[in-house]
């Protein structure tokens, strides 16, 4: 910065000499200003050569800076804030393995945060508090879950009221036999279906009586 002052006082100067204190020889006085003018570039050009390898020494290290961004972000994949149950049934775990202990039991549309991630698994919010880990392959981001349509009854069981077998009977199905699938629901631990057969009749059978498609 001092440099380039001590060049422009200079290059000030001598502008005013020669405009204000000509030479008595015209061609002297241009080879005088000519010869100044020369110098003066001598003098900038390598600045400007300095600057230019600045800028490229700047442009490359910001190049670098993106390069260390984009692996940085393609190591860190970014957690969804929420996910969707998008199985009639999926078992939440206190560990990141089905050998842990079950702690929850969820089905179709249930919705959790999302706390960390591990391998295959999500660690959510299955409850106020309380924290496990569910299986990926359970799960949606879209809260917009497919539902199955039927459930086909693998062996004979009744339909009651109630999703619990407490509930009054209203009916009975066999094997084979094909229902409408309205919704599901856990019911301690247990996953219930609420069908309706073809009368109109509606009721809740047990999810492992029948098969949804």
């Amino acid at each position: 910065m001092k440099k380039s002052l001590k060049l422009t006082i200079f290059a000030s100067l001598l502008f005013i000499g020669v405009c204000f204190f000509p030479l008595s020889n015209g061609s002297a006085q241009t080879n005088v200003l000519l010869a100044s003018v020369e110098w003066v570039s001598a003098q900038i050009n390598p600045l400007k050569t300095k600057v230019s390898q600045l800028e490229a020494k700047i442009e490359a290290q910001a190049r670098e800076i993106d390069k260390l961004k984009n692996a940085i972000s393609n190591e860190t994949p970014i957690l969804p804030s929420s996910i969707y149950v998008n199985s009639l049934e999926a078992t939440v775990h206190r560990g990141a393995l089905t050998s842990y202990r079950v702690v929850a039991v969820t089905t179709f549309r249930q919705k959790f945060n999302v706390i960390a991630e591990h391998g295959d698994w999500y660690n959510i919010e299955y409850s106020k508090g309380k924290y496990g880990w569910i299986q990926k392959s359970k799960i949606s981001t879209s809260s917009a879950v497919k539902l199955p349509t039927q459930v086909k009854i693998n062996k004979t069981t009744t339909i009651h009221r109630g999703a619990l077998t407490s509930y009054q009977v209203v009916a009975t199905l066999s094997r084979g036999q094909s229902v409408k699938f309205i919704s599901s629901f856990v019911s301690q631990n247990e996953v219930w279906i609420n069908v309706e057969l073809s009368s109109g009749q509606r009721g809740w059978i047990q999810a492992s009586s029948g098969e949804v498609k």
